[in-house]
Order: structure tokens, then sequence, then C-alpha cells
């Protein structure tokens, strides 16, 4: 049987994750195994499971996606993590390459480019 990639999204709007959970199990892009409203439920979420790739947003309250990576990372630096951004007027891509996320997907783009940052990343 073919290994279903494991995945956590973070997001602070339930709406979201849920019709991102739908979408990717739908696809086949993955198993959603867990998910989080904000970085600090990640971190907590990180001492339960071992994802094959984390999908976060950046702008969240209490925990951003981006000190949420840093962090995420600097305990588990084999972790692999895809920032989910509106690209608000304060988030660069610089930002968001100096975080150590794989990559980012714009929230407005289709479930194609979806699928292919998730592969690219969980490939990379």
């Amino acid at each position: 049987m073919e290994h279903m990639n494991e995945i956590i999204i973070v997001d602070d709007h339930l709406l979201f994750r849920e019709s991102l959970k739908l979408l990717i199990e739908k696809e086949g892009f993955g198993r959603v195994v867990a998910e989080a409203q904000n970085g600090l439920e990640l971190l907590d979420l990180l001492n339960i499971y071992t994802p094959d790739l984390v999908i976060m947003d950046i702008d969240m309250p209490f925990m951003n996606g981006l000190e949420a990576t840093k962090i995420a990372l600097g305990k588990n630096p084999n972790l692999k993590i895809l920032l989910l951004t509106m690209m608000s007027e304060y988030v660069t891509f610089a930002d968001i390459e100096t975080s150590g996320a794989m990559g980012h997907v714009m929230k407005s783009s289709g479930k194609k480019e979806l699928e292919f940052a998730i592969k690219s990343s969980i490939a990379h």
C-alpha cells in the first residue's frame, strides 16, 4: 500500500482549515492528521505527531507562521513547512525565505498550484 503523506494544517480560520482538509484528502494529496489554529498549538502538536508536511498560514494570532516555523525547525530541522499567505504589506518574500520554510502558496491559488507546492515540498 502506498504511503499517504501525513499533513498538519495550521490556520486561524476554521472554515478554511476544513475546506483545505477536504481538498487535500479528496484529491489524494495526503491525509490530514491534525489541525491547529495558531503557531503555539502547532508546537504542542509536534510533540505528538511527526508529519510529512505542515501547511501553515502566516498571519495568525498568538504566534504567527513565520515565528512558529523558526521555532519548529529549531526543534526538528527535517520538518517540512509550506506557508500560506495573502501577502500583506508587512510580510515579504525575504521573510518567508529566511524562515526556513520549503516555500509558500498564495491563498488565492488554485488546486493545481497547491498540489505542485505540496509535492515539491515533500520531495525536497
